[in-house]
């Protein structure tokens, strides 16, 4: 049976760690260099960011045949839902022209697979806090389904000015920094490790909760959830646990509840460095391969709670016998 691998990593991002992790495009590096003037000219940050991302994921060997899938989290659906309807009341000649950057910025995927060449799916997806980790989810379900061979999946965030100064009056002092840039991630579905394979993908799930769409649920009953529909699949211990940070609540309840469930794990908080965005599920993930493709952990489990309701799990792991 064919198993699930994350072959590659690349990032996007304008603060930049600088450390080991995913491949990332070179500071000073035209983000258009290699693409037709006149296909980039109006493209936003979101898909100028996602296409490099994909193209350093995918390390110059891009398959025509492979699919996308990308997690979007901050950008706003307003704006777009506004030129959907002003297009289907009277045509794409009433396309309101200052809208056009922010519909493009709404389909990173598209964008990308027109730049790349890619001929698989293209799916965009709004995940909110957890849209790279969703996007993640549902790279693997297309790959298990037999739908596509390869996929680069992720996420990408850009922080609206408005949106930007809004948020810097309303989240308390000492939050983790808001974040934005594109993480992505090379999967492909194979009996045997492919050559350059990171890690394995060894089981994912997903569960949700009735819940106001701008508040997070109550984290602790989500997560026994996710934990209890992994252990269906695998019930070996992770090494390493990676949590959700987004506010203080949310990141002693998650942690109190994986100190309890896996006393030995490595508790991971990453969002002090990459951000509460969506996108930096992504980023973690890309972390947590690099870390077993390095033998730094055996196991890696990531999960995540979205204000809304939903909760996502995905187990990464060394290929088994090493």
């Amino acid at each position: 049976m064919s198993a699930l691998w994350i072959c590659g990593a690349g990032a996007v991002s304008p603060a930049g760690d600088g450390g080991s992790g995913p491949r990332r495009v070179p500071e000073g590096l035209p983000l258009r260099a290699g693409f037709p003037a006149s296909a980039v000219r109006w493209l936003d940050a979101c898909s100028l960011w996602w296409v490099n991302a994909a193209r350093a994921a995918a390390g110059g060997g891009l398959d025509p045949g492979w699919g996308q899938v990308v997690g979007l989290g901050w950008t706003s659906v307003a704006p777009v839902q506004e030129i959907l309807t002003a297009c289907h009341r009277r045509g794409f000649a009433a396309m309101p022209p200052a809208r056009f950057p922010l519909s493009v910025g709404n389909a990173p995927a598209g964008q990308a697979g027109l730049l790349l060449g890619l001929r698989g799916g293209a799916v965009t997806l709004n995940g909110k806090e957890a849209a790279g980790l969703a996007a993640l989810l549902e790279a693997c379900r297309l790959l298990r389904a037999g739908l596509l061979e390869g996929c680069l999946s992720g996420g990408v965030d850009e922080l609206d000015p408005f949106l930007l100064r809004l948020l810097r009056h309303i989240r308390p002092s000492g939050s983790p920094p808001l974040g934005e840039g594109a993480y992505a991630l090379l999967l492909k579905r194979s009996a045997a490790a492919p050559p350059g394979a990171l890690c394995r993908v060894a089981a994912w799930a997903q569960c949700g909760a009735p819940c106001p769409p701008h508040r997070y649920p109550d984290a602790v009953p989500l997560l026994e959830r996710l934990s209890a529909d992994l252990s269906r699949a695998d019930d070996l211990p992770p090494d390493w646990v990676c949590l959700p940070a987004d506010t203080p609540a949310l990141a002693e309840a998650a942690s109190s509840w994986a100190g309890r469930r896996w006393p030995r794990a490595r508790r991971i908080s990453f969002q002090p460095r990459l951000g509460v965005c969506g996108a930096s599920w992504a980023g973690a993930a890309a972390e947590a391969a690099g870390a077993v493709a390095r033998g730094e952990a055996g196991r890696v489990l990531l999960m995540a709670v979205a204000t809304g309701g939903a909760a996502y799990a995905l187990t990464l792991e060394a290929e088994r016998g090493q």
